[in-house]
């Protein structure tokens, strides 16, 4: 009996304890009724007018623009991704796809719409001479090119265009 005794004492003395355990670990979580005391965030400017707006570009001209470039990208991969051409016959080839693109974005976007377009982004100081390439070689195949001229119609404001054919909200 006193080992019945025993157990019983044990095992009451364990649910005391586990009981215990549990109202201090509930009592390290913080309840937080008021405002959160982390860092609030900044308030953003207001976002300024993409260059292409202020150009006088319409969306639909844009978003023509941006196919064209797609293409012309999809294009300049298929040609790099052509083990049986020779790095100058893929240069050539390039050649040719960029030659088309500019031709095809010239038909879309007139010479001063471009102009007015580089001189806002260059104002902001979003002129990037570098052509936001990053990482990988000089050439559009990844190999290292001597006097590359990376290629001036990729505007880095594209990310303001809607997506599709639906204008962007004001």
């Amino acid at each position: 009996m006193s080992r019945n005794r025993s157990a019983l004492s044990t095992l009451l003395a364990a649910i005391i304890l586990s009981g215990a355990l549990g109202i201090n670990a509930t009592a390290q979580v913080p309840i937080r009724t008021g405002p959160s005391t982390a860092a609030k965030p900044v308030p953003r400017p207001p976002k300024k007018e993409p260059c292409w707006q202020v150009a006088g570009v319409s969306v639909s001209a844009m978003q023509e623009r941006r196919a064209v470039t797609r293409q012309a990208r999809q294009e300049v991969q298929a040609v790099c991704a052509n083990s049986s051409l020779s790095i100058q016959q893929k240069r050539a080839q390039i050649q040719q796809i960029r030659e088309r693109e500019r031709q095809q974005i010239d038909g879309i976007i007139t010479p001063a719409q471009r102009e007015a377009m580089r001189s806002c982004q260059e104002s902001r100081g979003g002129g990037h001479a570098g052509g936001g390439r990053l990482g990988g070689g000089g050439g559009p195949c990844g190999e290292i090119s001597a006097g590359h001229n990376p290629h001036p119609m990729h505007e880095q404001e594209e990310d303001d265009l809607p997506p599709n054919d639906t204008p962007k909200p004001n």
